[in-house]
């Protein structure tokens, strides 16, 4: 008989569930202070002062940061969601192949939703925040994380410090490019990625509970 994978992995599934509380605490407050302004606030000035800014066109940089806005896009996001949910197959996480469509997916509807409420806008009337890029690709990454996880059998320290890192590169990663090509704040992105740390981690928890209380174990 398989053994049951939950879509959450044991291991991180308390370090995760209580984290989400920040980083929704977090989206409500950046939501609140940016609501219908359509310029940097001065935390989105120092850390692109820090960062060093656009970045200039055209340049290596600029192709790594296309490359990472493509993996936020419907088409990128596509293809990197169906190999996410055909390794999740073969390895025999069916539960986390469902996370692989539904984390995403509803991280996406979750800023698509948000942005016409909160009302920040770049570059003329585009609305920015939250990133919905930025919450694509960290929703991906952790899901891809918690497999990771599972599969090094790691203990609970270990698997949040690999499943954080994991979402923290990623979503940083995301957040350069988006900030950087001038398309959001970083602000915006920082939003983005909060989104993702609420919205994966408690529907993979949902997904644990419905399965069982439905009797299945996969």
């Amino acid at each position: 008989m398989l053994p049951t994978r939950t879509a959450l992995p044991d291991a991180v599934r308390r370090p995760l569930l209580v984290l989400a509380i920040p980083a929704a605490v977090t989206v409500a407050v950046l939501a609140v202070r940016v609501a219908g302004a359509g310029s940097a606030s001065a935390l989105d000035r120092w850390i692109l002062d820090a960062s060093g800014g656009a970045i200039p066109y055209p340049s290596a940089e600029r192709v790594t940061a296309k490359g990472l806005d493509f993996a936020g896009e419907p088409a990128g996001a596509g293809l990197l969601v169906a190999a996410l949910v055909t390794l999740c197959l073969v390895l025999g996480h069916r539960r986390t192949a469902l996370l692989a469509v539904l984390g995403p997916g509803l991280s996406v509807a979750v800023t698509t939703l948000l942005k016409p409420v909160v009302g920040r806008t770049i570059n003329g009337p585009h609305l920015s925040f939250p990133s919905g890029h930025t919450a694509v690709v960290t929703a991906m990454v952790l899901v891809f994380a918690f497999v990771l996880a599972d599969r090094l059998r790691l203990r609970p320290p270990a698997a949040t410090a690999v499943v954080l890192y994991a979402a923290v590169t990623a979503g940083a990663a995301e957040a350069w490019a988006q900030f950087g090509m001038v398309v959001h704040y970083p602000t915006d992105t920082l939003g983005g990625f909060c989104v993702a740390l609420v919205v994966v981690p408690v529907t993979a928890w949902l997904l644990d509970r419905v399965r069982r209380r439905a009797g299945t174990p996969a």
